[in-house]
């Protein structure tokens, strides 16, 4: 006995997703969660520079994420429905649903991936457009991730996005449709290197090929550049953060390219168990919903910090500050935009799966371009989530 060899130490089996989820039968599983969220009153529906219009809103959200794992195949498959409520202004009033699915083979070293998404919405798609306009995206991509030795793999794959808007769709006297309408393809390749079992980093390489369907004067070509680390969620800091190089040309020459910094990067750590800090830095080139103004360059940043007062009760505040640049402009005095938002919230976790709270926040944009784009938005409103948290 005193001759026998040690056992080998081993690392424990991987933990199947499908345990995570609210409710498993075999290889599958679900979490539905519904919440009821916005409830209370929006002070300035349009988001109007003058005599802002008020109305009662409430918002209800269902989603279900469903997990299957039989052998080498996870497979999820999510969906998501909104329904928007305005009492006064049924114009605002919205349903909108979406969808995803998402197939993961492991092959040993070898693990190819497939998905595909789509959504018909009605909403404010980014911080430059004031209008709740309805439009329909799809998206898909492949790829394979290649494990070639111990902590050492690459990827590659393929994608192809489009967004569509309704022919009526108008903002500021432009046609979302006309300017907007887009199909992009891409083809991605990165190397991954793991430095501990909690943290890599990588190089990822991406062309791609942006067409309008009703304005060819706004196609594009881009080469990004990204080296980003990555943390893992057991880590103090956990969350990834990418700082690379686009070069961003357009197909007319009347417009001027983009070549510079562009980075995301999404933090956060937990301090002494009751205080959680979360971080958020991006800037990329946007397209602009204005015919004269092809793109803009956002740059962003976001902070939040929740305090576990006790057990069930939560603290949460938060910051953001954004700018919009726009190169196109001819009068460089003139060309940027800046948005920003404060909030404030308290939540109280009622049962495991129940949660309620009572947030306010503020919203508002400054602008050197024009007076009449700027706004300011308060609101003190609740939510009530169910479901797995």
């Amino acid at each position: 006995m005193l001759l026998a060899p040690a056992a080998a130490a081993q690392d424990p089996p991987p933990r199947d997703p499908v345990d995570d989820a609210s409710v498993r039968w075999g290889p599958i599983g679900l979490t539905p969660v519904i919440n009821l969220r916005d409830v209370g009153r929006d002070n300035n529906v349009f988001n109007e520079s003058t005599s802002p219009k008020s109305d009662f809103t409430a918002t209800i959200s269902p989603k279900l994420d469903v997990l299957a794992h039989p052998g080498p195949l996870l497979l999820t498959v999510s969906t998501t429905s909104d329904y928007i409520y305005y009492q006064t202004y049924a114009s605002e009033r919205a349903a909108n649903i979406g969808s995803s699915v998402r197939a993961d083979f492991t092959f040993g070293p070898v693990r190819p991936s497939f998905s595909a998404s789509g959504g018909n919405t009605k909403d404010r798609v980014n911080r430059e457009i004031d209008a709740r306009a309805r439009h329909r995206d799809r998206a898909y991509g492949a790829g394979v991730r290649v494990q070639l030795v111990e902590g050492v793999s690459v990827t590659g794959g393929v994608r192809q996005s489009s967004i569509t808007y309704d022919e009526d769709a108008v903002f500021r006297g432009e046609s979302l449709a006309e300017n907007l309408d887009e199909q992009m393809r891409a083809i991605d390749a990165s190397v991954g290197v793991a430095l501990t079992p909690l943290t890599s980093v990588s190089v990822a390489v991406s062309t791609e090929r942006d067409r309008f369907d009703l304005s060819p004067e706004r196609d594009s070509d881009t080469l990004r550049i990204m080296p980003s680390v990555s943390f893992s969620p057991l880590a103090m800091l956990n969350g990834s953060a990418a700082f690379g190089y686009r070069r961003f040309t357009p197909l007319d020459p009347r417009v001027p390219d983009y070549r510079g910094f562009v980075a995301s990067l999404s933090l956060g750590t937990t301090l002494h168990e009751r205080h959680r800090i979360d971080a958020a830095f991006g800037r990329d080139v946007q397209y602009s919903y204005e015919e004269a103004d092809v793109y803009y360059v956002e740059t962003s940043i976001q902070g939040t910090w929740t305090w576990q007062v006790t057990g069930p009760l939560d603290l949460r505040l938060s910051g953001s500050r954004a700018r919009m640049r726009y190169p196109t402009r001819t009068d460089a005095a003139t060309d940027e935009d800046f948005a920003t938002t404060y909030g404030a919230g308290v939540s109280w976790r009622l049962r495991p799966t129940l949660r309620a709270g009572v947030n306010a926040d503020w919203r508002g944009r400054e602008s050197e371009r024009s007076a009449d784009r700027e706004y300011d938005n308060r609101r003190i409103y609740a939510t009530v989530t169910w479901g797995k948290q």
